[in-house]
């Protein structure tokens, strides 16, 4: 009938829902022989489900209080309650136990099923985007999404199945990563330039995949690209401005005697830095690679053109 994932959900759902089964109901549902049955429940225990057999019931039920979800809670109240988990991080360890206590009583789950969430806590539009709640609930129960994309350069929309692996805030945008099964590869997605979504009665295997690894190595939203080894040089006077933070995890800075800052990091591709670089025109040179070093010039003398039109 159905992949083996597709059958451990069906499961899940089902002890979810405090529906009466056993090892001949899910048989007959899910097609396959008992013995089946009884690898996929040793399955399920070995992953960490609390599923025991009620002889009074005469089913499998989880462990009293278990649930999968929050009682009483939405799906969009839920991906609430761990946006506000995730902006108090940074108000310091209190406020984050004080949550952490909420979220107890309320239920058996943790702040930890929501690592498919990350943002810094910088300005948080007013309106979450209209696909937010949908992408979150098809991400906690591995389903396969469907949509219909334009990327800014692109002429016209493509649409496909993804894997949504999880979401991330950057910049003022809410974006999705996932797979992307047009291009037979993993993508990133500015939930502004979807036109389109449905979540598809379909599941995946989730892939060990640390949001927080992906997103160490971007600069901006800019996921994708080889690791490329960046050299800059900066006008003394921007000494306090560049000092005064951490751009990147890999960023290392050296004060020559010049007074010039020399700056070197490791990112995914060039689109992202090369952004953030004309931002400090014209106090920083490119000393490489090459590559960004001709770019970085070509968009230079662009705007030289554009202002002279």
């Amino acid at each position: 009938m159905s992949y083996k994932f597709d059958s451990l959900m069906i499961i899940l759902n089902k002890l979810d829902n405090n529906e009466v089964i056993t090892v001949s109901s899910l048989s007959e549902e899910l097609e396959v022989s008992e013995r089946t049955v009884h690898r996929y429940m040793s399955t399920l225990l070995t992953a960490g489900f609390p599923i025991l057999f009620d002889r009074n019931k005469n089913s499998y039920v989880f462990e009293e209080g278990y649930s999968l979800k929050k009682p009483h809670l939405s799906v969009e109240e839920t991906l609430a309650l761990a946006m506000a988990g995730k902006l108090l991080a940074n108000f310091g360890p209190g406020m984050e136990r004080c949550l952490s206590g909420i979220e107890k009583k309320l239920s058996s789950r943790t702040s930890g099923d929501m690592k498919h969430i990350v943002f810094s806590g910088e300005y948080m539009p007013s309106r979450p985007d209209r696909y937010l709640s949908d992408i979150h609930g098809a991400i906690v129960n591995y389903r396969k999404i469907k949509i219909t994309y334009k990327s800014l350069m692109a002429k016209k929309p493509s649409e496909s199945k993804v894997d949504p692996y999880y979401l991330f805030f950057r910049e003022g945008i809410w974006y999705l990563r996932g797979y992307y099964y047009r291009d037979k590869a993993p993508r990133t997605f500015a939930l502004d330039r979807i036109l389109s979504l449905s979540v598809l009665d379909e599941h995946y295997v989730p892939r060990h995949i640390s949001p927080e690894d992906e997103l160490s190595s971007a600069f901006g939203a800019f996921i994708d690209g080889e690791p490329v080894n960046i050299v800059l040089r900066f006008a003394p006077e921007c000494k306090p401005f560049i000092l005064r933070k951490k751009w990147h995890k890999s960023q290392k800075t050296t004060e020559l005697e010049s007074g010039e800052i020399e700056m070197t990091l490791t990112v995914n591709g060039l689109i992202g830095i090369e952004s953030w670089l004309c931002q400090w025109i014209p106090h920083v040179k490119v000393m490489s690679p090459e590559e960004l070093k001709e770019a970085f010039k070509a968009d230079i003398l662009a705007e030289l053109a554009y202002m002279e039109k």
